[in-house]
C-alpha cells in the first residue's frame, strides 16, 4: 500500500501521517511526495529527505520515498489543475492513503478528488500549532542536511521536527 501526500512547507506532516498509519497497523511501503517548484516548498522537501534519513529509514527500512514533482511553482490557472489532475491520477491506486495536509488547497482539493475517484483513502494530519511555529523557527535557523549517515546530533534535531502531539483524521464521505 502506498502513501501519497501533497508537501508545502513543513515537512513534517508527511512523515507524522506515515508513523500513525504504520502504529494503526496499515503497512505503507511506498511515499510518493507531491509537490510544486516554489522555493519554500523545495527547502521543506529537502528537510522532509533528511528527516526520512533520520528518523525513518533507520525503523522501517523496507520503506521508499519517491517524489511527484508538479511543472509549475504554484496553481494560478485552471489549465494548472487540471494538468495537475493528469498527473496525480496514475498514482493514487483504490486502497491508497492520500495526504491532503501540505501545500495548497487546490492542490488538496484535487487530490481529495482522485483518492475519491479511485476509493483510496483521504486523511489529513492536524500539528497543535505550538508545534508547527516551533518547527517553522528551527527551519529558519537552519541545519546541516543529510541523505545517510546520520548522527546522533542529526538525528535529535531532525527527528524534533515531528511531533506526537500530531491527529489524523480520515475524511469519509458516507
Amino acid at each position: 500500500m502506498k502513501l501519497v501526500a501533497s508537501l508545502g512547507t513543513s515537512p513534517g506532516g508527511i512523515l507524522e501521517t506515515f508513523e500513525y498509519l504504520r502504529r494503526n497497523g496499515v503497512e505503507i511501503n511506498d511515499i510518493e511526495v507531491v509537490k510544486t517548484k516554489d522555493n519554500a516548498v523545495s527547502k521543506a522537501y529537502d528537510y522532509l529527505l533528511s528527516m526520512f534519513s533520520c528518523c525513518i529509514k533507520l525503523s522501517y527500512n523496507d520503506v521508499i520515498m519517491g517524489t511527484l514533482e508538479l511543472p509549475f511553482s504554484d496553481i494560478t490557472t485552471s489549465d494548472d489543475l487540471n494538468e495537475m489532475m493528469k498527473l496525480v491520477e496514475p498514482i493514487i491506486n483504490e486502497g491508497d492513503y492520500v495526504d491532503i495536509t501540505g501545500g495548497r488547497k487546490a492542490i488538496s482539493m484535487v487530490m481529495g478528488l482522485v483518492a475519491m475517484k479511485k476509493k483510496a483513502h483521504v486523511i489529513t494530519t492536524i500539528v497543535p500549532q505550538s508545534k508547527y511555529n516551533e518547527v517553522q523557527e528551527k527551519l529558519k535557523k537552519g541545519h546541516q542536511l543529510v541523505t545517510e549517515n546520520c548522527s546522533p546530533s542529526d538525528k535529535d534535531f531532525f527527528c524534533s521536527l515531528l511531533t506526537k502531539d500530531a491527529v489524523t483524521i480520515e475524511i469519509n464521505l458516507e
